[in-house]
C-alpha cells in the first residue's frame, strides 16, 4: 500500500483498518465503515496527505449517515504528552 504524509511530515503506510476504525469510533455502522474505508483506500496514492484522506472520508460518509459525519468532523484527537 502507498505511504501517506502525516501533518508532521512523517511518511507512513496507509492502513485501511485504521481508517475503518476511526469511522466506527465516530459511530458508523460496520457496513458503512467498511464501505468508506474501501472507497478511500482506492483513492490513496503515494504521498497523499492525511488531511486529504480525512476530506475523502467525510465525502464518502456524508450520504450514508449525516449524524456520524458530524461526529467524525468534530472529533479532536487527544494531543500526545511530551
Amino acid at each position: 500500500m502507498a505511504k501517506v504524509k502525516k501533518r508532521s511530515g512523517v511518511m507512513q503506510e496507509f492502513d485501511k483498518a485504521k481508517c475503518k476504525t476511526s469511522v466506527k469510533k465516530a459511530g458508523a455502522k460496520e457496513e458503512h465503515a467498511t464501505k468508506v474505508a474501501d472507497k478511500v483506500a482506492g483513492k490513496v496514492k503515494e504521498g497523499t496527505a492525511t488531511i486529504e484522506i480525512r476530506e475523502w472520508v467525510i465525502t464518502e460518509l456524508k450520504p450514508l449517515d449525516s449524524k456520524v459525519t458530524e461526529a467524525y468532523v468534530t472529533y479532536k484527537k487527544p494531543k500526545k504528552k511530551k
